[in-house]
């Protein structure tokens, strides 16, 4: 009996203790909550939705809006709540053109509480559908950014676009993906009951979100504009399959304008073909052709292989070429022969002939050692997706280094060959390509600057002044380019007729044409390529790119007011410049205010010119002009046509200046 006792009491003291632990643990746990805990609990009660995350804006240079997220409505269900369903379905998919079995089936699962019906309405489906808000409180919208392209095409290749799911997909919407995308998503919040099914709370809750980083790119959209016009317009009347447009700065690598066409609309991408997706500026190959010729140039008088008063044979228009069992005939374009030539009547003539010599000179080492000095064969590295490195073949000897020299059989992007061109301009410096000038936070705080890409030097100074003079020489008088020129401001650069490569060898009838350069060539503010790919008809640079790249420049100088000045001459004893005093004077020039759009004058009347400086008169005439002609300096006292109506005939504008 007494132990029967101690037994008891013993027990009793056991489960008081069990007691007054499991009470203290519970006191513990109310005063110092376990988060793992509370984080379980909520999970068996609570839910989430997600919804599209918000992107943050792109922006031109300038400020205006290229690429913005708006808040547009999505429609969602409560099937329990929805006590006409047939109804239901049956104005959804009348209205919003869906399928009626489709929708009726998703309302009409039992115990479901959320139920996607479409995303993104537009204003007026909204409308369409407010008779059954009214009527059915189980049908609901919430709130979801979609991505949107106010200016539809322009600069569609560098933006690029989004999927459903906001993802960056091409273009800078891609690369920078991880800055302009949202940290953390909108979300709906909801409960559940113990069967994991949503609780209707008659209203919703959202989770706050940042908006992503703001992005300003180097891209100014108002020259965009102005670019993709006129490459629209060559590419239709050439008949042709496609063409590129690429505007850099030379100084910093700030692509100003880059343009494909055809070109796609960034909101409604999934209409295009694969074609007109494709940033053709970083993705295709080209053999450059004579726009090559300039880099051999630079090459043979890097090595000192030749001088400036070296003079080669033309070998009568036919260099025949010993390699092999049987030589390689090399021929001069429509049959030239230049005889002896300098460098510089190499490049101005563009003679294959010449170039081949001069690659040949220079010896397979060091010659493509100087092309992947320039980027040949690498990528540029520039921020967009799907940039390719080119093909740079280095086998197949003497043939090989002597149809490389004169660009073919070497294959390049049109952005490698507008580096190559840039580090020319600036003086011989390694110029990194972009196209986002800086990356702003939610707080306005800049994260990211690119700034001024340019490295290493990659020739002389005095050298990169020498080709910049040939590449003059071009555009000058006697030069295949001289339709290029604007009189006051001085083109540098290079014409480019390549023949096409196919199954069997080169094409009869397919040509890729081009014209590379920059200006003013004195003091180069824009590198420039225009290539135009198999036009119909007259096919030559000369009659395809050349008045492209002409209407662009002019474009340019016009609304940037860029000062004219001469370019010095080369000296060819010396081998540097030779200072010569320029024909156009603007020291008394009063500073003129650019315009704010790049859209052009009137090119139906003939402005008033009379009083103005040259550099003013150049602003306002329209870039319809096929030529305009000045004589002295001063300020312009007579013109032709006088100012008025201008004529259909009115082609060239002539304007006198004391």
């Amino acid at each position: 009996m007494e132990t029967s006792k101690k037994r008891i009491v013993l027990v009793f003291i056991i489960l008081t203790g069990i007691f007054v632990i499991l009470l203290g643990r519970a006191v513990f746990l109310q005063i110092f909550p376990d988060e793992r805990v509370i984080k379980k609990a909520k999970d068996q009660y609570a839910g989430e939705v997600a919804l599209s995350p918000r992107r943050g804006d792109i922006f031109d240079r300038n400020g205006n809006p290229l690429a913005i997220s708006m808040d547009f409505d999505s429609l969602y269900v409560d099937p329990v709540l929805v006590t006409d369903k047939k109804y239901a379905a049956e104005l959804i998919s009348r209205e919003l053109g869906l399928d009626y079995k489709e929708i009726f089936n998703k309302i009409s699962v039992p115990n479901k509480r959320f139920v996607w019906i479409k995303h993104l309405l537009t204003p007026q489906e909204v409308k369409k559908i407010e008779p059954l808000f009214k009527k059915e409180r189980g049908v609901r919208t919430v709130k979801e950014p979609k991505r949107v392209y106010p200016n539809t095409t322009l600069a569609s290749h560098v933006i690029g676009f989004v999927d459903r799911d906001a993802k960056g997909i091409d273009g800078v919407e891609r690369f920078y993906d991880e800055f302009i995308k949202s940290t953390s998503g909108e979300k709906i919040k909801y409960e559940k009951d113990g069967k994991n099914r949503l609780i209707y709370s008659g209203g919703n809750v959202f989770l706050s979100s940042d908006s992503g980083k703001t992005i300003y790119l180097t891209i100014d959209s108002n020259m965009q504009y102005q670019v993709e016009r006129e490459l629209k317009e060559t590419v239709e009347s050439k008949s042709a399959a496609s063409g590129t447009v690429i505007v850099m700065n030379p100084k910093t690598g700030e692509i100003l304008a880059l343009a494909n066409y055809p070109n796609y609309d960034s909101n409604e991408p999934g209409k295009y073909s694969g074609f007109n997706l494709r940033n053709r500026a970083i993705t295709d190959l080209l053999e450059p052709g004579s726009i090559f010729k300039i880099f051999s140039a630079c090459f043979a008088l890097k090595t000192k292989v030749i001088d400036l008063k070296t003079e080669i044979w033309g070998e009568n228009g036919k260099f025949h070429l010993t390699a092999g069992r049987k030589p390689v005939i090399i021929k001069e374009a429509k049959g030239h022969d230049y005889g002896k030539m300098t460098v510089s009547t190499i490049i101005a003539k563009s003679s294959n002939v010449g170039a081949a010599k001069l690659g040949l000179l220079v010896g397979e080492k060091d010659f493509f050692e100087g092309v992947e000095s320039f980027g040949f064969g690498s990528r540029t590295d520039i921020d967009l997706p799907g940039e390719i490195s080119g093909i740079v073949n280095k086998k197949g000897g003497k043939v090989t280094l002597a149809t490389s020299a004169f660009g073919q059989g070497i294959s390049v992007t049109p952005i490698q060959i507008v580096k190559g061109y840039s580090i020319i301009a600036n003086g011989g410096y390694e110029v990194t390509p972009h196209v986002v000038r800086k990356i702003v936070n939610e707080n306005g705080e800049e994260i990211q600057d690119t700034g001024v890409q340019r490295g290493d030097q990659i020739i002389s100074t005095d050298l990169a002044k020498e080709l910049a003079v040939m590449l003059r020489s071009v555009v000058e008088e006697g030069g295949t380019g001289t339709a290029t020129d604007i009189t006051g401001f001085e083109i540098a650069g290079k014409t480019g007729t390549a023949q096409k490569a196919g199954r069997g060898g080169y094409s009869a009838d397919k040509y890729a044409v081009s014209f590379a350069g920059f200006f003013p060539a004195s003091d180069p503010q824009y590198t420039m390529l225009v290539l135009i790919d198999e036009p119909k008809g007259a096919y030559f640079a000369a009659v395809v790119a050349v008045p492209l790249f002409k209407k662009i420049a002019n474009i340019i100088i016009q609304n940037q007011s860029i000062a004219p000045k001469l370019m010095p001459k080369l000296d060819a004893n010396k081998g540097q410049d030779k200072g010569l005093p320029t024909k156009v004077q603007q020291a008394n020039d009063k500073p003129v205010q650019a315009p704010t759009s790049f859209l052009p004058h009137d090119p139906a009347i003939v402005p008033d010119l009379r009083g103005m400086s040259l550099r003013q008169a150049l602003s306002v005439i329209s870039t319809n002009w096929d030529d305009v002609k000045t004589y002295g300096s001063g300020k312009v006292t007579r013109q032709n046509p006088v100012p008025g109506k201008r004529n259909a005939d009115d082609k060239v504008i002539s304007i006198w200046l004391e």
